[in-house]
């Protein structure tokens, strides 16, 4: 097992134990280890995160596929930029600008059905 995957697995377990991630209805199957497709309810999304500070911490994360289930691709995103924040900056706290939480109905699809969500690392 690679060093990232070992800390990403890691994270999910210490994070789903303590609430600071959210349940999806006990369907979040896995973390994004590798840049791999996250699993979210059954299905499959691909996100990618596009760093907008000169020291990395802000990001946009955009994920494809988000008219088949907003919720679920709001999740994947997430998984995403804990991903990003986890390995580059040893932590999942975000300052979010644009949240996953808000509701399915809050979010705005683009034209070819992808949404994004964009926030801050904040170091521990």
């Amino acid at each position: 097992m690679s060093a990232r995957l070992g800390t990403a697995l890691a994270a999910v377990a210490a994070l789903s134990g303590c609430g600071a991630l959210p349940d999806v209805g006990g369907t979040l199957s896995r973390l994004n280890p590798l840049g791999s497709p996250a699993e979210v309810e059954g299905l499959r999304f691909r996100s990618r995160l596009r760093e907008t500070t000169a020291d990395d911490r802000g990001f946009v994360v955009t994920t494809r596929g988000a008219r088949r289930n907003v919720r679920a691709a709001l999740e994947a995103a997430r998984i995403e930029a804990f991903d990003h924040c986890l390995t580059r900056f040893g932590g999942t706290e975000v300052a979010w600008t644009l949240s996953p939480d808000r509701g399915p109905e809050a979010v705005t699809l683009d034209e070819r059905g992808r949404l994004q969500v964009a926030g801050t690392c904040i170091a521990r």
